[in-house]
């Protein structure tokens, strides 16, 4: 059974999450603030899978939380964010949250987040051959040209997490690039043509870049 720690210091937003998530199989537990969450997840860092976490808390606010428990875990953490606060949002990915979701939120988008970070819904059929610079998908061998190699091998290496056309560039093409960034779209394009039409694998993050769901 996966287990979510949940730091919120709203406990009717707590109790709405930990009682909609029991539904599906998933085990809660809760801290009221960034300072009491971080103490939660060093006593049970080896058996928490993600971690929800609001960014506006007394004592610790979450984004000093997110990066606290960097230090210590690459535990997968989705950052609760008040609607149209994008600094939030930009500040919580920087410090290493996997993904953001807004308040007021849907409970089942929080759901289908948390599925695929935690790999509920996990696609095993795909495999990167390293010494070929190629994918392989169900069995099936598929050449790909550098730059598509190199997304998907940036990809693989950051499941479930946004990654934005920015980064994807400075990796692939370099920080001296300074082309359009559309460039990292018709890439995409061309990889999913080959292996992804029906975008189980490559989901477009709007407005930030892409995840890979793995």
């Amino acid at each position: 059974m996966p287990k979510i720690l949940i730091i919120e210091d709203e406990v009717s937003i707590r109790t709405i999450i930990k009682k909609y998530l029991s539904k599906f199989d998933i085990e809660c537990i809760e801290a009221e603030n960034g300072k009491k969450g971080l103490e939660v997840f060093e006593k049970n860092k080896d058996s928490i899978d993600l971690i929800i976490m609001d960014v506006m808390m007394p004592e610790m606010d979450g984004i000093e939380c997110t990066r606290e428990i960097r230090k210590l875990s690459n535990v997968p953490i989705i950052i609760l964010t008040a609607k149209s606060e994008d600094e939030d949002e930009i500040e919580g990915l920087e410090v290493g949250a996997n993904d953001f979701v807004t308040k007021p939120f849907n409970l089942e988008v929080l759901l289908l987040r948390i599925k695929k970070i935690i790999n509920l819904d996990s696609n095993n059929d795909l495999e990167l051959v390293k010494e070929q610079r190629a994918v392989r998908k169900n069995g099936k061998l598929i050449q790909l040209t550098k730059k598509e190699y190199l997304i998907l091998e940036y990809f693989f290496e950051n499941p479930n997490m946004i990654l934005t056309r920015d980064q994807i560039l400075n990796r692939v093409w370099g920080i001296d690039y300074f082309g359009d960034d559309r460039v990292v779209d018709t890439n995409i394009k061309r990889i999913r043509r080959k292996i992804d039409e029906d975008r189980k694998y490559i989901k477009t993050s709007s407005g930030t870049g892409y995840i890979f769901v793995k």
